[in-house]
């Protein structure tokens, strides 16, 4: 599913071409499951990347954010955070914005909150400013909100008070959206996000 929204005209690099079998079985695969799936799959994640470490760098990340899959996006947004590539912000923040692809907007959002500086908090605000007022569009809403109150947390900052009631008027429709939930599980993925990247530092 492809979404059309006002931010569809900010400018994202995409690849010229496919990637290869070869490039996609080395990179996407075997990983991006257990990033989806962070807060439950940390171990085998951190042992499994083991086999690409050395192979991480800018023209891979790029790749893989330069791709219209949401797998791939989700990698390298992953693997930008895991090596503190701060280059890739703009990138990451516009495709959580532009919200192309389904299911790539938790790769967006850890990025973000992890590189915590006023750009990625722009970021989460704009996607909220837009998004809490979609109530049909169930997309990452939750993350995002997870993110910022992260950044309240780290920063003593309290933006997200200010969504509280835009949260309140989208989630009328949505049972099962827990805000609550949503923040403690945000905050669990990005703890073993953090872990496994303390683990590889100063290996990428």
């Amino acid at each position: 599913m492809i979404h059309k929204g006002p931010f569809n005209d900010l400018t994202t690099f995409l690849n010229q071409d496919n990637l290869e079998k070869d490039f996609i079985d080395t990179f996407v695969i075997p990983y991006y499951m257990d990033i989806r799936k962070l807060g439950s799959q940390k171990n085998r994640l951190k042992n499994s990347i083991k086999a690409i470490l050395p192979h991480i760098n800018s023209k891979v990340v790029e790749k893989l954010l330069g791709d219209s899959n949401w797998r791939s996006r989700s990698v390298g947004s992953f693997l930008a955070t895991l090596g503190n590539m701060m280059n890739y912000q703009e990138q990451i923040g516009r495709l959580l914005l532009k919200s192309e692809v389904t299911y790539a907007g938790t790769s967006y959002c850890l990025a973000l909150a992890e590189f915590n500086n006023q750009e990625s908090i722009d970021y989460l605000k704009q996607y909220l400013d837009y998004y809490l007022v979609q109530e049909d569009l169930w997309f990452d809403q939750g993350d995002a909100m997870g993110a910022l109150a992260f950044l309240d947390k780290q920063n003593g900052t309290n933006n997200l008070e200010k969504y509280l009631k835009r949260w309140n008027d989208f989630v009328l429709n949505k049972p099962n959206w827990d805000l609550h939930k949503s923040i403690e599980n945000f905050e669990k993925s990005l703890d073993e996000l953090k872990e496994i990247k303390i683990y590889f530092s100063h290996k990428i």
